[in-house]
């Protein structure tokens, strides 16, 4: 991006940015307000978000810019945080009016921002508006969900992953009452699922006993390839696709987090560290930043480092607020 003169200071400021919006029209102005405005923040490292009263299970950032935060928890409610409002100010996140009747597991954005679902041990997801915070349909399982993913394509369908062992395929259009299509039904639970972003008739899963698969929309109950080599058989937790669709990164249990190219069952990658051991836990993964990239810097001597992009990590954990480092 050309940056052009005179805007430092103008553009950390609410009015300046405006201006220069409207003069300019520059969709990436946005996300240099955000930088500038992180910079300016000196003693900014991390910010807890103080809202919920138990555990913090799930976070998602909407996508196209992460200008919203939804968590959800042990106190079976949803929250809904303006990212740019909650680094500089106290504002009070929003609860949507959909409340669970137990613990919330997953939750997910549709592509356009304007619906949230969440998905729990209730046995069911909720459809929320974001605008109006209703309750825009109920979506019954037959066990706890793990899993949400909603298709890149069209925001009227997504797929969740439960307890039951069943990968199911939603229709928001269709009576929540009706069958949904039933993608893979297996013994064991499935912990995650996610539409591929490029191809969608592709979906990436994790199981607890069948470990990572790769199926295709158009061949039900049975999945394209098993990862893992010769121990295909693997407990896994969580599986994400990168921006591009191209590579998978994989939690399992007792095992490192492992990075494969869609067409391989063999591993690209296995992160080996003597901290890391993953046995009783359930955890998550993602690739980090826009570009499925994170940089890291090292100095001895006090000194100041920039990011070459915007970019925020969420955390939900034990504790009763999200934390969020820059």
């Amino acid at each position: 991006m050309k940056r052009r003169a005179g805007l430092g200071g103008s553009m950390r400021s609410v009015v300046g940015f405006l201006s220069q919006r409207g003069l300019h029209g520059d969709p990436l102005l946005t996300q240099d307000f955000q930088r500038r405005r992180l910079r300016g923040c000196r003693n900014l490292y991390k910010k807890d978000l103080l809202g919920h009263f138990g555990c913090v299970n799930a976070i998602e950032f909407s996508n196209n810019g992460g200008q919203w935060l939804v968590s959800g928890g042990d106190d079976r409610r949803v929250l809904l945080w303006h990212m740019e409002q909650a680094i500089h100010s106290r504002v009070k996140p929003i609860q949507l009016k959909g409340e669970h009747h137990s613990n919330i597991f997953c939750l997910a954005f549709n592509s356009g921002n304007t619906k949230v679902f969440s998905g729990g041990n209730d046995e069911q997801v909720i459809l929320h508006d974001v605008e109006s915070s209703e309750t825009l349909d109920v979506f019954a399982h037959e066990d706890a969900v793990y899993g949400l993913s909603v298709s890149p394509v069209n925001d009227n369908i997504f797929a969740s992953s439960s307890d039951d062992g069943r990968v199911l395929i939603w229709d928001i259009r269709e009576s929540p009452h009706g069958e949904p299509f039933c993608l893979a039904n297996y013994p064991s639970a499935f912990h995650s699922v996610m539409f591929n972003p490029v191809e969608p008739r592709l979906l990436a899963t994790a199981n607890s006993k069948e470990g990572v698969g790769l199926w295709d929309i158009r061949k039900p109950q049975s999945s394209l390839l098993r990862y893992g080599g010769n121990l295909s058989l693997q407990s896994a937790m969580s599986v994400r696709f990168n921006s591009n669709g191209t590579q998978l990164l994989a939690l399992r249990r007792r095992l490192p987090p492992v990075l494969y190219d869609i067409h391989s069952r063999l591993p690209v990658f296995q992160f080996d560290n003597q901290g890391y051991f993953n046995s009783c836990t359930m955890k998550s993964c993602c690739f980090a930043g826009d570009r499925d990239q994170h940089h890291n810097w090292e100095w001895k001597t006090q000194a100041v480092s920039f990011q070459p992009f915007f970019s925020l990590t969420g955390n939900g954990d034990t504790d009763v607020d999200v934390k969020l480092a820059v």
